[in-house]
């Protein structure tokens, strides 16, 4: 097995959140309070990760938050006895836990990895993650809000003591909708979006994301729910795609080399026509 710090690299966001760089270019984060803890993901279960994290929290009782059930979140989750996620992504879960699919991913994102160096697959015992639930860490507290779009399952995890937003995959510059019902219809996406803003708009100044290719502030929210009008009204660029699962896609905006969109805004999405839920003339 190779070195834990091989797999593992952490940095101080602030005095309460450390983020955690794991194998399979994914961020998992560790929010420390005063009396307990939280770890927000699990990334794709390869490597000794629960003995590193409690190396890092000197006897504080913690708890396990999954922001969703994709491969690079929950692929680790077997380590942990008590895991919380979402009713709707339990069966994603269970799927994408599997060795297999962990392989797979991991051969494109880290592809000098030890399949003897995968956790277990954790395949049920997950306990229910609620809207609105709250975590009260002492001096911090984590409150969970829907972001379902990306999975139907998706949370985003407020920390209002910091004033910032994780949003995981549900909203970033480069946001992915499925096909096969792993994902929700654009205007059910906007929806969440729209009532997160409504309701916690002004609970966050910074986002933080999954993976170190995204990037913006609260804006990348107001963004996508602009852009979901645009892709409902047949007004986006449609530009022909695939998606992870090899499924017809189409990104919405146009990008330049380094993935950035051209018109200098954040928010972008790859979707399906299953994601629309209507077929216009264009899109025959």
């Amino acid at each position: 097995m190779m070195e834990t710090k091989d797999y593992f690299q952490t940095k101080m966001l602030t005095d309460r959140i450390t983020q955690i760089r794991m194998p399979g270019n994914v961020m998992t984060y560790l929010v420390k309070g005063d009396t307990s803890a939280v770890l927000i993901d699990t990334g794709c279960g390869l490597g000794p990760f629960r003995a590193f994290v409690e190396g890092l929290l000197d006897g504080l009782p913690y708890e396990v938050v999954l922001t969703h059930g994709h491969v690079d979140h929950a692929g680790g989750a077997s380590e942990f006895g008590r895991v919380f996620l979402h009713e709707k992504d339990h069966v994603l879960a269970a799927k994408h836990t599997s060795k297999e699919i962990r392989s797979l991913y991991l051969r494109n994102q880290f592809p000098d990895f030890l399949p003897e160096d995968l956790v277990e697959p954790k395949e049920e015992g997950y306990l229910p993650l609620s809207y609105g639930q709250v975590f009260d860490l002492g001096g911090e507290e984590l409150r969970i809000v829907n972001m379902g779009g990306h999975t139907q399952g998706s949370v985003g995890i407020l920390f209002p003591h910091e004033r910032i937003l994780l949003s995981g995959d549900a909203c970033c510059s480069f946001t992915l909708l499925f096909a096969h019902e792993t994902s929700l219809s654009i205007p059910e996406y906007c929806e969440n979006l729209c009532r997160l803003m409504e309701e916690h708009g002004d609970a966050f100044e910074q986002v933080i994301y999954s993976h170190p290719h995204n990037y913006g502030g609260p804006e990348v929210i107001w963004q996508m729910i602009e852009l979901c009008g645009e892709i409902l009204g047949g007004l986006d660029d449609h530009i022909g795609s695939r998606t992870l699962e090899g499924d017809v896609a189409y990104l919405a905006k146009a990008v330049d080399d380094h993935g950035r969109r051209k018109d200098g805004k954040i928010a972008n999405l790859l979707y399906t026509e299953e994601n629309l839920i209507f077929v216009d003339n264009r899109r025959k």
